[in-house]
């Protein structure tokens, strides 16, 4: 009986432990402590208006956070991509033309999506101080007929 109570001992022990070290190598790892939500404003949001303005006259960087498939199948024109689940990867890529007083608007596809909300706020993290949402920005900047691009550069 006693045998059988340490063989289940090591086996959770090591379970465990396989666990916590799977967990800490992978890029989608659990978070040991839940962060508390991002209290996002009126203020956070550009509007689709002022986007274009923005974009018309060179006075912001556009950052697409969706997945690279889907900003080559269709993006905002000279909009960057730095898909927002694969931040650390690409975000070397963009790095070097953002000065963090560099006003940059983030867009993702659709009103419930919430990679452009999640990329701020990595950006923000990185001391960036001018950073907007353009929410549902992809869809709405189509719909408008403004310039838009396809492939894998801007």
């Amino acid at each position: 009986m006693r045998r059988t109570l340490q063989r289940s001992l090591v086996i959770v022990v090591a379970g465990a432990a396989i666990g916590l070290v799977g967990n800490a190598v992978s890029p989608r790892g659990i978070a040991w402590l839940t962060p508390p939500p991002a209290r996002w404003e009126a203020k956070d949001n550009v509007a689709l208006d002022e986007a274009k303005q923005f974009w018309s006259s060179g006075a912001a960087v556009f950052l697409d956070a969706r997945s690279p498939a889907d900003y080559a199948a269709g993006h905002i024109a000279n909009a960057f991509n730095l898909p927002a689940e694969k931040f650390d990867e690409h975000y070397p890529q963009v790095a070097t033309m953002l000065a963090p007083d560099t006003r940059i608007v983030c867009y993702c596809d659709g009103v419930e999506c919430d990679l452009s909300h999640h990329l701020v706020e990595l950006l923000r993290q990185r001391g960036y101080t001018s950073v907007r949402i353009l929410v549902n920005g992809w869809t709405s900047w189509h719909r408008a007929g403004y310039p838009t691009t396809k492939g894998t550069q801007p």
